[in-house]
């Protein structure tokens, strides 16, 4: 056979084959599709359900030991009047003990402080009983938030309206790209929140003979906000 023949045939069955590979690619790009990384997110404000209480009890002296005792003392009182309130739990926060100087450095004795921690979904309740506690203690901190139960709720009914909002999100999107559907090949969901920072409060020590009664706590909880995420990966077909 001649030789130009060959090439010929041999040039010939190459551009079949590239034209057959090319076609063969088209095909296959056009069944896998475009893909596209997408994100949805549905929040919501929830009004908080439980309220938290620190309060604390500070003595100082020349000795730590008899401080020690005044102090747990103290608290155990405070947790005893607050577990016979209906709804309120109570817990022994942070004790420590600090070593007291004066300003040349010599040492000038001992400073106890210990707290309690008090929570509640009553929350008036536990804002009564914070406002007698306080009356000879100190108030440490007061923050709202939500319960774990109302945070799960929510949580499951924004999941639902996230996934909605990412599909009709990525419908668009197809649409857009001229394409009459899609698939969802991987997703992601994420939850968050926040709630309101807690409030200051006076350090102040309230004494028995005080002219004046403590302020009423605050029992208006707030808002906490609850955010689901729904990012993922979805192929336009």
């Amino acid at each position: 056979m001649p030789h130009s023949l060959r090439a010929g045939r041999i040039s010939l069955t190459w551009v079949l084959a590239c034209a057959l590979w090319v076609t063969a690619w088209a095909a296959h790009a056009q069944a896998v599709g475009t893909a596209v990384h997408l994100d949805a997110q549905a929040r919501a404000a929830v009004a908080n359900d439980e309220m938290v209480l620190t309060l604390a009890v500070e003595r100082d002296g020349p000795q730590p030991g008899p401080l020690n005792e005044q102090v747990i003392a103290a608290l155990n009182s405070a947790l005893a009047e607050a577990r016979a309130v209906e709804g309120v739990r109570g817990r022994l926060g942070s004790v420590w003990t600090q070593p007291l100087t004066t300003r040349e450095g010599r040492p000038q004795g001992w400073r106890v402080r210990g707290e309690v921690v008090l929570e509640s979904a009553r929350i008036p309740a536990l804002a009564q009983l914070g406002g007698r506690l306080a009356e000879r203690m100190l108030l440490a901190g007061v923050q709202f938030r939500l319960s774990p139960e109302r945070r799960r709720a929510e949580e499951k009914r924004l999941v639902a309206e996230a996934i909605g909002a990412f599909r009709a999100r990525a419908a668009d999107v197809a649409a857009a790209f001229g394409h009459g559907g899609f698939t969802v090949d991987e997703a992601t969901v994420r939850t968050a929140g926040s709630g309101p920072p807690p409030r200051p409060v006076s350090m102040a020590r309230a004494s028995a003979d005080a002219a004046a009664a403590p302020p009423p706590l605050p029992a208006e909880g707030g808002e906490s906000d609850v955010v689901v995420t729904v990012s993922g990966k979805v192929t336009l077909r």
